[in-house]
């Protein structure tokens, strides 16, 4: 069963419409990273799942409870089993302890484990000794961590974050990035988090969701790759090292480009075709689906083409054959 199920979710500030999903589902045990500009909705549709905000219409099912009818005991319960990181932290005015532990001390936990689970979460995000100190003292990045830990200090089955990591240092970033891992990775810890940085979703994420709008636009996490753009005598490239795409002008400045796999033609045989991109390669990966199937072909990079199951019956594909894959420069994506 998914986590969060979502039909006609809709939300308005006032007179404006701020969110619009017909359906969506995000699954438990996974990352999922929520993209989209400023003012597409990511926020909003976060909070909503986090429930710090009410549902105004549709329907909103987290682990199968229906956010709009749920009693508020059933409501707090699955509160209390769920971490919060906002884009700016927000630290008592108190010792780096302290607001580590606050969690602890609100559930009851046992005064004298306290200590040494605190100095346990304020280790894995990479602030041993940092007990004593002031909440003042901390930069903005090591301010976040402190966040993060008295977040994960109670061990939340489902961690929500929003923009975590926009106004932190590099180190910071790293360390945050690695706990979301090694979190999600040993423990089964949900993630749900909005982002701005297409490269970092990519590098995180199990599942991305794109809002444009309030709605969801199509995304895919497959065949990303980064790399740098230069001029060729016939159109500008996007080179990774081993695969060279040709892409539409106006995006010098990316360093990631994604082609979706349903826009990729696979072909036994080269035949005339408008396309600059035309790549041979050998499958290497054959994955059924419902309705569809995900071949793999090895051409400098792994590129992954979804077909029909019609498509692949009649092609009669089979692993280690020389196919080509064909798509326009305009269906590569850049970030």
């Amino acid at each position: 069963m998914s986590l969060i199920e979502i039909q006609n979710l809709s939300h308005h500030y006032g007179g404006r419409q701020a969110l619009d999903i017909e359906s969506l589902e995000i699954e438990g045990g996974r990352i999922t990273a929520l993209l989209g500009p400023n003012g597409s909705g990511k926020t909003t549709l976060l909070m909503l799942i986090g429930q710090l905000l009410p549902v105004q219409q549709g329907n909103l099912l987290v682990r199968g409870k229906d956010m709009a009818k749920a009693p508020a005991a059933v409501r707090e319960e699955l509160r209390r089993g769920t971490g919060f990181l906002l884009q700016t932290p927000y630290l008592f005015k108190a010792s780096v302890e302290r607001n580590v532990a606050y969690g602890l001390r609100v559930r009851g936990q046992d005064r004298k484990l306290i200590p040494a689970r605190t100095e346990e979460a304020l280790n894995e995000v990479g602030l041993e000794g940092f007990g004593d100190r002031p909440h003042w003292a901390l930069s903005g990045g090591e301010a976040q961590r402190v966040a993060l830990a008295r977040a994960l200090v109670t061990n939340p089955r489902t961690l929500f974050l929003d923009e975590p990591m926009a106004n932190v240092d590099t180190v910071s970033r790293a360390v945050i990035e690695r706990v979301l891992v090694d979190r999600n990775r040993s423990d089964g810890l949900t993630v749900v988090m909005t982002t701005h940085d297409m490269d970092q979703a990519y590098r995180l994420a199990d599942h991305a969701v794109t809002l444009q709008g309030g709605r969801i636009a199509l995304s895919s996490m497959e065949n990303v790759f980064h790399g740098r753009i230069y001029r060729s005598a016939e159109s500008w490239v996007f080179d990774t090292g081993r695969l060279a795409l040709a892409i539409p002008s106006g995006h010098q400045q990316a360093r990631t480009a994604a082609v979706p796999p349903e826009v990729i033609l696979v072909s036994r045989d080269l035949s005339q075709t408008s396309a600059l991109n035309t790549l041979k390669g050998k499958v290497t990966g054959i994955r059924e689906r419902n309705g569809s199937v995900d071949v793999a072909v090895e051409v400098g990079e792994t590129m992954t083409a979804r077909v029909t199951d019609e498509s692949y019956r009649r092609m009669g594909l089979g692993l280690g054959e020389e196919v080509y894959l064909i798509f326009k420069a305009e269906a590569v994506r850049l970030y």
